[in-house]
């Protein structure tokens, strides 16, 4: 519940290791092989369970032989022989054969005159391909907040009949920041991506939820619970006069299920505190972040604003899907701008048995989305800056949004 504190060492006794490695598969997929050691080596500076320390330890190994494969030939010969020594000082046989190979190979050997040097004609840019006839698509939301300089944006498109356009290339998008160019940047669909979705369930316990609204909204977020991946993690967080953590961040679908039964429907509507709570708790998660809200009325208890809910959101780099049940009291512009602000998506359900199919929407656009990573040529400001981005071709689609990076 939300009051409960957890003692400062709990972390050591769940261990910390899926969180780590949600991390860890960021800097995999962006190549940030000294980030990665260097979170590593920090970790195991500290008490850690065995599993875990085993884990890393073979990590940082492979990490070294993948990180000497960018650098100069010197610079790749002190990391592959830094790998060599940490496998036999950890017993990694297997590593440490693999570091020897590879040093063997990159040492110089004498030969009987210099080479040739050609310099080869550059091949041209592969040409973005055309899109389905009626595509359309969205910027479902921008995070600057894991990796600076590196920003991903979640793209989702559709074609005529509404279908995920699937199979795009790196080589059919490109993109701008605050107009100059991107040159290095990556696609991958969800299906694709090592990392995580973490999603914050907020869910509407007011008086007005009683009865029939209330068990469709549950049985619609137990059906979101069963379509997540594995290692997807999600919180459960109810409002009504406040807002209440009711289950904490799990990969445990039961009990996140179980959570959804802790409120009973009663009281007013603190929407904007329990987003701000939401988007607080999302901060400094690894991965895809999202919060999939449902509400059939307007604030009427929160002391926190939809602008600084706007504000907290953009910072931490997530989505929001809002589900709307109409009712005497709800309010639908709020709800629209808040997504429009920050990205994701809006539905409005007439009625409670509609609840269902809109999270599966909200769970399948999700699980529809290609991620674009961006590798920026500036260390981030704090402002405010836009991304521009352009799908297909010779007509691309164009895509815009503005976004919140964080301070250095």
């Amino acid at each position: 519940i939300h009051g409960h504190v957890l003692p400062p060492f709990y972390p050591l006794l769940v261990g910390d290791c899926p969180e780590l490695l949600s991390r860890l598969a960021i800097y995999e997929e962006t190549s940030g092989w000294p980030q990665a050691i260097a979170l590593i080596d920090t970790r195991l500076s500290r008490p850690i369970d065995s599993a875990c320390r085993d884990e890393l330890v073979q990590r940082k190994c492979r990490y070294l032989i993948e990180w000497s494969k960018t650098l100069p030939l010197k610079e790749a010969e002190a990391r592959l022989q830094e790998a060599e020594q940490w496998a036999e000082k950890h017993q990694l046989a297997e590593y440490r054969t693999m570091a020897q190979l590879m040093r063997q190979q990159i040492q110089p050997t004498p030969t009987p005159a210099a080479p040739v040097l050609v310099t080869p004609t550059p091949s041209p840019a592969p040409t973005p391909r055309p899109l389905p006839s009626g595509t359309t698509g969205e910027l479902a939301g921008i995070d600057a907040s894991f990796l600076p300089p590196t920003l991903f944006a979640y793209l989702r498109i559709e074609d005529g009949a509404g279908q995920p356009v699937t199979g795009l290339l790196a080589s059919d998008v490109r993109a701008e920041v605050d107009g100059r160019p991107a040159t290095d940047l990556s696609l991958s669909h969800y299906s694709q991506a090592p990392a995580p979705l973490y999603a914050a369930l907020v869910i509407d316990y007011s008086g007005s939820m009683e009865g029939q609204p209330l068990d469709a909204a549950k049985a619609g977020a137990r059906t979101l619970l069963s379509l997540l991946r594995t290692g997807d993690r999600v919180e459960v967080i109810g409002f009504n006069d406040r807002p209440q953590l009711l289950q904490a961040w799990t990969e445990d679908r039961k009990a996140a299920a179980e959570a959804l039964d802790l409120l009973p429907a009663q009281n007013w509507t603190a929407l904007w505190d329990a987003l701000y709570l939401a988007a607080g708790d999302l901060s400094g998660c690894s991965g895809r972040k999202a919060i999939v809200v449902l509400t059939d009325g307007a604030d009427n208890r929160s002391q926190h604003t939809p602008q600084e809910v706007i504000d907290r959101a953009r910072r931490v780099g997530l989505s929001i899907f809002a589900i709307g049940l109409r009712s005497s009291e709800y309010a639908a512009a709020p709800l629209q701008a808040l997504v429009q602000g920050v990205g994701g998506q809006y539905v409005e359900a007439a009625a409670p048995g509609e609840l269902e199919g809109y999270y599966r929407k909200a769970i399948g656009a999700i699980q529809s989305e290609y991620r674009l990573t961006l590798t920026l040529d500036r260390q981030p400001d704090g402002g405010t800056h836009r991304l521009r981005v352009l799908v297909g071709g010779p007509q691309p689609l164009v895509l815009e949004q503005t976004y919140q990076e964080p301070a250095r």
